[in-house]
């Protein structure tokens, strides 16, 4: 999705939906209605309180909210209530209860995480997830935040940031580039379902795109080590896919 241009944060930057974990992800009344928190793989967070449901749940809401599309429900039902959840007016625990079935937070998987350098007044932590979208598949921006949404191959994405076409920061262009990486949606889930240690990002120290919006190297990367790159405060646990001709 592409951010409102009066953004506060990557104003008019592509970026997917996400958004504040706020206290009410974690509401007790979640209790009998959330599903699968304790199954995933490797989806406890890795240094978050508890279990970290409530990143999860935060990741269906905001992305209900933002684009309209429905993460660990199929409860069409619920897209009614999205201009009343993104508003305020009723609670995502509520739309979930009222809709039926419960949200199952299982497929929502843990694969990143990134923390803003130290500096800025507003500094953000954040965690990236891989999920599949319930029934309805076309994306429909809510017109605040997003303003423009669409589905696009990761490849594609990156040429698309390369020619300058698109505005994305080193995050957002670290998980493009691992998605390009895979075949399908499926190979995704399963990498990411396994998981592996985090390992750290760096970034070019002066990229050509402007300060943040850096290609990403990883361990084992040719020039990961090179001095014209930096450690960022970027970390990534999730299978590598397999080289293309290899028997793993």
């Amino acid at each position: 999705m592409r951010r409102s241009a009066t953004s506060s944060f990557v104003a008019d930057h592509t970026v997917f939906p996400g958004g504040r974990v706020e206290d009410s992800d974690s509401d007790p009344a979640w209790g009998p209605i959330l599903l699968g928190r304790d199954e995933g793989g490797m989806g406890l967070i890795p240094g978050s309180d508890g279990d970290g449901h409530g990143h999860r749940v935060a990741a269906a809401r905001e992305t209900l909210e933002e684009v309209g599309l429905l993460i660990g429900t199929g409860a069409d039902q619920l897209l009614e209530r999205r201009v009343g959840v993104e508003q305020g007016e009723v609670g995502f625990v509520d739309a979930v209860a009222e809709a039926g079935g419960g949200l199952d937070v299982s497929g929502i998987v843990p694969v990143a995480r990134w923390v803003t350098p130290p500096g800025p007044n507003k500094r953000y932590d954040t965690y990236f997830f891989a999920a599949r979208p319930g029934t309805g598949l076309e994306p429909v921006a809510d017109g605040r935040e997003a303003v423009e949404v669409g589905w696009v191959r990761p490849a594609e994405a990156l040429d698309r940031w390369d020619s300058g076409e698109l505005t994305m920061i080193s995050p957002t262009i670290s998980m493009l580039q691992l998605l390009s990486g895979f075949t399908s949606a499926d190979d995704v889930l399963e990498a990411a379902r396994r998981g592996a240690e985090p390992v750290q990002a760096r970034v070019l120290v002066d990229p050509p795109h402007g300060p943040g919006a850096s290609w990403v190297w990883w361990p084992g990367d040719a020039g990961y080590d090179d001095a014209e790159t930096v450690a960022t405060m970027g970390w990534m646990w999730i299978s590598q896919p397999p080289v293309v001709g290899s028997t793993a």
